[in-house]
């Protein structure tokens, strides 16, 4: 078999006929020998369509996603035809197709794929189609078992491009944006923003869920072990270059680890951008755990390794009005792209060690990632109580 890739285009690199003729042609140019196409709307199109039904008054869901779904139908049509016209075998498939792969529950606005059902359908239709033919796929849309046309949500297409590799076992997926792949900081803002050649899947998690529009946060659930994924400049010619995402989410069960030996560093103080930055600047290299805030406190967590001299330089530096600290504190640190999108997982995650009398000395949470502080004596009882709640 030879390299297999999804290579999907967002809005901004279909604006225009022309645009769209350079995009067939960097997929021509492209090294892969089974290539399927996701697109999204043209730029603007989407929008104008919901402005529309907004003013029309369609109040009826099922409708919404019947007329939002127009723009990623008319850019497969589109870009199957410039593939035609450069002399490349090129077929779209659209919800409306016999052969159309992704089945979705009902929720038409933002609709969750049901991956058993899709990658039968992905077996079953595309993968014979591979190597003849370039296959060029709407974005964005599902349809759900009645038939009926759902969408999965803001940034949808990449879900798509993500489900269809998973499903295919590609070798690569490719997501083409207008910058130069990933950057350190929106360009618009930070003029010396920097292409970073690759990031962590939690990294990524992190900054698309923080506000990165460059990836659909959830669609990274779908990446496969040793799958390659790279976010490239519209601006190359061959799709080659651009970020790197490294790493999977183990999405079949929660990321559980475990630290002892720290300490909870609590200080009296102001609870201002100036003096907590300074206060952090005390901690130098030492590792930081965790920080929260209170309406008069600040607690910092972090190893107990020559804790005297640390609190010593804080006392001495008149940041805080006075401080303490707690020894033998144990971390939990439970990771899942669940957390992010679904309620409930703190207070289960609460009511877990509350069951086994397990007392809470904090709990900070960051994207996909809960920290949990408690006596380290009970780290083993702890992570087995969570993680038989977690997983029933």
């Amino acid at each position: 078999m030879g390299s297999r890739a999804v290579i999907k285009f967002g809005g901004a690199d279909l604006a225009s006929g022309i645009k769209i003729r350079k995009a067939a042609e960097k997929v021509l140019k492209s090294p892969y020998d089974e290539i399927v196409v996701v697109v999204s709307a043209m730029k603007g199109v989407t929008d104008s369509l919901i402005d529309i039904i907004s003013e029309v008054g369609v109040a009826n869901e099922q409708d919404y996603a019947e007329i939002v779904s127009m723009g990623e139908r008319i850019s497969a049509r589109i870009f199957c035809s410039a593939l035609k016209s450069l002399g490349a075998d090129a077929i779209y498939l659209e919800p409306n197709s016999d052969e159309w792969p992704i089945i979705t529950d009902s929720n038409f606005k933002n609709a969750s794929p049901n991956m058993e059902e899709t990658c039968e359908r992905v077996k079953r239709f595309l993968e014979p189609m591979l190597g003849e033919k370039i296959i060029v796929v709407c974005g964005f849309l599902g349809r759900d078992e009645k038939g009926r046309i759902t969408t999965l949500g803001r940034g949808g297409s990449d879900t798509t491009a993500m489900v269809l590799a998973n499903c295919l076992k590609a070798d690569e997926v490719i997501l083409v944006k207008e910058t130069e792949g990933v950057m350190s900081a929106d360009p618009k803002i930070i003029e010396d923003a920097k292409p970073l050649s690759r990031l962590d899947i939690h990294e990524m998690f992190a900054l698309s869920y923080g506000g990165a529009k460059i990836v659909k946060a959830e669609a990274l659930k779908y990446k496969l072990p040793r799958q390659k994924l790279r976010i490239v400049s519209f601006s190359s010619e061959d799709l080659s270059g651009g970020t790197e995402i490294i790493g999977v989410f183990n999405s079949n069960s929660f990321e559980i680890t475990e630290r002892k030996g720290l300490s909870a560093v609590s200080l009296v103080c102001n609870i201002k951008s100036s003096i907590i930055s300074h206060v952090i600047s005390i901690f130098k290299d030492r590792p930081i755990y965790g920080i929260s805030t209170g309406k008069t406190s600040l607690t910092i967590f972090t190893s107990s390794e020559n804790l005297h001299g640390l609190l010593k330089e804080i006392h001495n530096s008149g940041l805080c009005k006075a401080l303490s600290f707690r020894d033998n504190v144990g971390l939990i640190e439970l990771t899942h792209p669940a957390f992010v999108d679904s309620p409930g997982w703190v207070a289960k995650i609460s009511e877990a060690l509350a069951s086994k009398r397990i007392n809470i000395i904090e709990i900070t949470t960051s994207k996909s990632t809960i920290n949990v502080f408690i006596d380290e004596s009970r780290i083993n009882e702890a992570v087995k109580a969570v993680r038989d709640s977690l997983e029933a």
